[in-house]
């Protein structure tokens, strides 16, 4: 298994132009999240990445939304620029945050998780959007022609070893759900109505080649390991009283 560290940085994806068929995987991911977002409560919506910030979120009831991106992007609509790893934000400040695509062109994924989970409040939701790197895009690596070579370049982790990364960090995974059974090299229609696009999804549900994962950040408090027997204590005063005089006054 190949380390999740890398030493190389890589260009994050700026437009869902940068991804094949890029504006129909964005519809249905945000199908996906719509529900999600509905149970998000707060006053505060992190959006990570120019991908999240394309994303509709007028269905949540957090009336504010913030779009962070590491550059000014296309759109404008970018609120802080900053770095994904390195969020200008205080501790327990962001009750829900939107990651789309970021850690397959991150160098340090661990640590976008962790300053996710750093602004994040007790109890509140991450929203993950990540590419499925066992299904039907295994295939796509495979062909000699393909375009969006910048696409090609992310390093794809396998969704059960980002849910041990969540875990370990203190979130709760609650829901994960795949969409986009095609390669992802072929026409349009087949991601929405194509037969074998159908079939996968009744029959093998987590081929999709785009999983949206939803966790909740948990703190426990600590409780205290009481003693299992109790000891009698007597109370010895260091200094004792001193004996009354029974010399008498003149």
């Amino acid at each position: 298994m190949k380390p999740a560290l890398g030493y190389n940085w890589i260009e994050p994806l700026t437009s869902w132009d940068d991804i094949p068929n890029g504006e129909l995987l964005r519809d249905l991911e945000n199908d996906l999240l719509r529900p999600n977002l509905k149970y998000c409560f707060g006053q505060h919506l992190l959006k990570v990445g120019s991908l999240s910030s394309e994303i509709d979120c007028t269905d949540s009831l957090i009336p504010h939304q913030i779009n962070l991106t590491p550059t000014l992007n296309k759109e404008g609509n970018a609120g802080i620029t900053a770095e994904f790893d390195e969020l200008p934000l205080g501790e327990n400040t962001i009750d829900a945050v939107l990651i789309n695509h970021v850690l397959e062109f991150s160098a340090d994924p661990h640590q976008v998780l962790r300053e996710a989970h750093r602004v994040l409040l007790p109890n509140g939701n991450l929203m993950l959007s990540v590419f499925n790197p066992i299904s039907l895009l295994l295939l796509s690596r495979l062909w000699p022609i393909r375009s969006n070579k910048h696409f090609w370049r992310g390093r794809w982790f396998t969704i059960g070893r980002i849910k041990d990364w969540l875990n370990l960090l203190g979130f709760e995974v609650v829901e994960e759900s795949y969409c986009c059974y095609s390669t992802m090299l072929t026409k349009k229609s087949n991601l929405h109505t194509g037969k074998t696009a159908r079939v996968l999804a009744s029959t093998l549900p987590k081929l999709g080649s785009a999983c949206i994962i939803t966790a909740k950040k948990r703190e426990w408090p600590l409780t205290p390991i009481r003693p299992r027997f109790r000891y009698k204590t007597v109370f010895h005063p260091a200094v004792r009283s001193a004996p009354a005089s029974r010399t008498s006054v003149k």
